[in-house]
């Protein structure tokens, strides 16, 4: 019996209990996705230790989770609307569980990161979850999809806490495991707990290009992770850089002719929703890009390295709760602030705020308390950004695909994160401390800069975008104002 039914019977509390009872599994699977994605970060320097990593190669941690998302969300996404949304949210927390299994009890870090490829399932959760809302919870879908939200961003707090907390007292495999129960509980409260959904899609998965794509990425980031210790311009590096490019090249030309392709390729090209994933993929690379390196800088001791300020995993947990904070802070008032000034002024002023951060870490990167609070003041131009642009991203595309547009920037952003991560841990790779493996203080420089140089970037070119002017689609209500780039915005 669907919840639309019940709802007729029980009337108002029961509709409220039914909405509780479906949500609830749901969303504490979307706390444990989030908990299980923040929970490396305060523990790189002791997964350095054990897997006898260098900082070049822990900055690969992040990078090989999102590549690895890039292609299973849209796989797993189009798998749920084949066969199933719950069936798929299932599988995918299955193998996510297995990945974590397998990180925690690595020895080496080549079995390390195959277990984080494996986790990159965890990005399918959220799209394949919020379908199943939509289906079973009718005019609640708002209300159960915005606690979803709410127990990612708690997640990601109680990750960072105590994963930090756990890991300066307690042995590394067990902080490791700790997430992977919490997911194995989900996946156990899913099973019993939530219907599947009812409305089945028609066609196939595009194997062919999730394939091209797959190799595409893989054979280009890892020529970028080695091509200093190889040579870049040996034939092993200028071969997979050729047959990478290549793939992608190939990948783009199969999904402009397939009817149903991995990634919508024309969609781009239409009313500036390129010119907006453009954006995305610059803002997007200094974001998730640059994760790990404030925690490696913040783990790192001064005696031995000459830089850092030699905190345990509780100690660097503290320094990122918090840009978590205050990014949720600016995701809150993202849509205020449009209101009152404006969507320009707006994404330009949140743009403002990184790349003062990264400015300012390489000024306070020996004052701990000002390091800390620059974080926060990046995270509040992160949450805020993240907040505005998705739906300027939606508003400009058509309203039948006003869904693929969504998933195009959460892919972008994803993308954007790896190959910005890739990149980072090639220049730490190339910048080393003399005689040693540790990378130099002045590869973390160079990295700052990178990312304030991306968002400077994005200041610049955001002006330009008002040439695209009013969004064909606007939904009923919204009035057009000129100076905020001519959007739909709320009166």
């Amino acid at each position: 019996m669907s919840l639309q039914r019940s709802k007729e019977k029980t009337g108002g509390a029961g509709a409220s209990t039914g909405l509780v009872a479906l949500v609830g599994g749901l969303a504490f699977s979307e706390f444990g996705s989030a908990y299980m994605q923040s929970v490396y970060g305060p523990l790189l320097s002791q997964l350095g230790v054990r897997l006898q990593a260098d900082t070049a190669q822990l900055n690969w941690i992040s990078a090989s989770y999102l590549l690895s998302s890039v292609i299973l969300i849209p796989v797993l996404s189009k798998l749920g609307d084949l066969y199933g949304h719950k069936r798929m949210v299932v599988i995918s927390l299955a193998i996510v569980t297995v990945g974590a299994v397998i990180a925690a009890f690595a020895a080496t870090f080549p079995v390390f990161l195959a277990a984080m490829l494996v986790q990159g399932a965890v990005g399918a959760l959220l799209p394949l979850e919020m379908a199943i809302i939509r289906d079973r919870t009718g005019k609640h879908a708002t209300k159960g999809i915005g606690l979803l939200i709410g127990c990612l961003g708690a997640g990601g707090v109680a990750g960072i806490l105590l994963s930090g907390y756990m890991g300066t007292f307690l042995d590394l495999t067990w902080v490791l495991l700790a997430p992977g129960v919490v997911v194995f509980i989900s996946l156990v409260l899913i099973i019993f707990t939530v219907p599947e959904t009812t409305v089945r899609g028609e066609g196939r998965v595009d194997w062919k290009g999730a394939a091209l794509l797959a190799m595409g990425l893989a054979l280009t980031l890892y020529a970028i992770m080695n091509g200093n210790s190889w040579g870049w311009l040996s034939s092993v590096i200028l071969g997979m850089f050729i047959v990478g490019i290549g793939s992608l090249i190939v990948f783009v030309q199969v999904e402009k002719r397939v009817s149903l392709p991995l990634i919508d390729i024309s969609l781009v090209t239409r009313g500036g929703v390129g010119y907006f994933l453009i954006l995305m993929l610059l803002f997007g690379a200094q974001q998730l890009g640059s994760g790990p390196i404030a925690s490696l800088f913040a783990a790192s001791k001064p005696a031995k390295v000459g830089y850092g300020f030699g905190l345990d995993s509780l100690g660097v947990s503290l320094t990122i709760v918090p840009w978590v904070l205050m990014s949720m802070v600016g995701s809150f008032i993202g849509y205020h602030l449009v209101r009152r000034f404006g969507q320009l002024t707006t994404l330009i002023s949140s743009n403002v705020l990184v790349v003062l951060k990264f400015a300012l870490l390489i000024v306070f990167s020996t004052n701990l308390p000002l390091f800390i609070a620059v974080q926060g003041l990046g995270g509040l131009g992160v949450g805020v950004f993240t907040a505005v642009l998705p739906a300027i991203v939606v508003q400009l595309a058509p309203l039948s695909a006003s869904g693929i547009a969504g998933a195009m920037y959460n892919t972008t952003r994803t993308l954007a994160g790896a190959v910005g991560g890739s990149v980072f841990a090639g220049i730490m790779g190339a910048m080393f401390v003399s005689g040693s493996k540790i990378a130099s203080l002045a590869s973390f420089y160079v990295i700052w800069g990178i990312c304030g140089a991306l968002s400077l970037a994005v200041v610049i070119l955001l002006p330009f975008s008002k040439r695209f002017g009013t969004p064909r689609t606007m939904l009923p209500g919204d009035a057009v104002n000129e100076p905020d780039l001519g959007f739909a915005t709320k009166s």
